[in-house]
């Protein structure tokens, strides 16, 4: 008899776990990546009955209930809108990783911000803000060393100092450092796109054969980004070949607005029966203390002379003006990228997104953040068939993940334990009644 009152003892106290577990459920309904718990149960264990003879069924009694686990659940919260492209969720499999004081987290909570540091002490101009969690661990990636400081640059803006971060290798992907080498992801408050001067320019059209003048200009970016222009004035030369034509050539370089002449130079354009140009005597120019190679192609390549078809002419130029950047994006991928003003964009990081053989085996630490065990295995990336690490999962900037509790199902999972509860305690009582009735039986 006393199996019974020990088996609902057993009862009342795992579904008060049960409850517990409830209750924690829908009190972190509107906690940011928040992953719900079920609680699941297992016989305490069972006896075996004394039997005289050999019977079909089973003979034996349980002896109450256990709690065995409380199993994470893993299913995707709504992605809600945010207002700051630093605030991330993931859609998909996959945890956000944060670090500090040497140890490592995993988090689905991507509500980040921002801390800012300084590269040299005591140099504003080599701040770069770290992205970090509300409670101040900072957010783990892979970071391209594709940018440096240079504290003489004249970054252009309406302080004056001189100092920034400036790009020396722009790229458009970054690929993942190894799980182990992942570090802080680091934001350059102040990062310029260099120049890189015009080296070549290359000229195309028909000048035609008529004796007027012609003319072709073509941009050309100085060292200094300045944005000047190379103009090739064509007439016709005054002595001409048996065939073909000759064209006298005056090259100049000068600012945009024409007040400051860099380089001038006379040459001349002969061109074959065919209308393909033949030669070329003027090599390069002079933009503002660059050369520039000038190139009127071959053949028909470049700039002809021909009748039977329209007079026209256009250019192409090589070179990129310096910029400064206006903002930055984290893509789908979770890369991060920089936009410049002069409309050039380049990869500076990546955030990393880590995955393991048993994510219902973390082991969840305060708040929304979990550690590595035993049963989850080691973080590490998932890849490609060419076996490069991806994310494996989708990351949202502008986004927050919400927690994944179901009001409906809590309601519900309540009231059972609470009908299982007041069972079981029932259980107690009346075999607490039984006992004292045997106990009366022997007066």
């Amino acid at each position: 008899m006393t199996q019974g009152y020990y088996a609902g003892i057993s009862g009342v106290q795992t579904h008060q776990y049960g409850m517990d577990v409830v209750s924690d459920n829908l009190a972190n309904m509107s906690t940011t990546g928040y992953k719900s718990v079920a609680t699941e149960f297992a016989d305490l264990f069972s006896k075996v009955v004394a039997s005289a003879g050999k019977t079909p069924t089973a003979n034996d009694i349980g002896h109450g209930v256990r709690l065995q686990a409380t199993a994470l659940q893993l299913a995707q919260g709504a992605i809600l809108p945010s207002d700051r492209f630093n605030d991330l969720s993931l859609e998909g499999r996959g945890w956000f990783g944060v670090t500090s004081k040497g140890d490592d987290y995993y988090t689905r909570d991507g509500h980040f911000s921002f801390d800012t540091n300084e590269q040299v002490p005591g140099d504003v101009n080599s701040s770069f803000a770290q992205l970090v969690t509300a409670d101040g661990k900072y957010v783990t990636g892979t970071m391209l060393t594709n940018f440096t400081y240079d504290g003489n640059f004249d970054y252009g803006d309406t302080t004056g100092d001189s100092g920034a971060f400036v790009l020396n290798n722009p790229a458009s992907d970054v690929p993942f450092a190894p799980v182990e080498n992942q570090g802080k992801i680091e934001f350059p408050t102040r990062l310029a796109y260099p120049v890189t001067p015009t080296t070549e320019a290359s000229f195309f059209g028909n000048l035609g054969v008529d004796n007027e003048p012609r003319s072709i200009s073509a941009d050309a970016i100085s060292a200094s980004s300045e944005h000047n222009r190379i103009k090739l004035v064509f007439t016709q030369s005054a002595i001409q070949p048996l065939e073909g034509r000759a064209w006298d050539v005056t090259a100049t370089v000068t600012s945009n607005d024409g007040s400051i002449v860099y380089d001038t130079q006379n040459g001349q354009a002969v061109f074959g029966p065919t209308g393909g140009v033949s030669s070329f005597n003027i090599t390069s120019l002079n933009n503002d203390g660059t050369p520039v190679a000038i190139n009127l192609g071959s053949q028909y390549g470049g700039v002809i002379s021909t009748d039977g078809i329209g007079v026209s002419g256009s250019s192409q130029s090589n070179g990129i003006s310096g910029g400064t950047l206006t903002n930055y994006g984290i893509n789908t991928n979770g890369v991060i990228v920089a936009d410049f003003s002069n409309g050039r964009q380049s990869a500076i990081g990546r955030v990393a997104v880590y995955h393991f053989q048993n994510e219902q085996g973390l082991s969840r630490e305060s708040g929304t953040y979990f550690r590595e065990s035993s049963n989850s295995g080691a973080p590490m990336f998932f890849t490609d068939a060419n076996g490069n690490a991806i994310t494996g999962a989708t990351v949202r900037s502008g986004t927050l993940e919400a927690s994944n509790v179901r009001m409906d199902v809590g309601l519900t999972d309540m009231i059972i334990m609470q009908r299982a509860y007041q069972a079981n305690a029932k259980t107690i009582t009346t075999v607490d009644e039984m006992i004292q009735k045997a106990l009366q039986m022997r007066r």
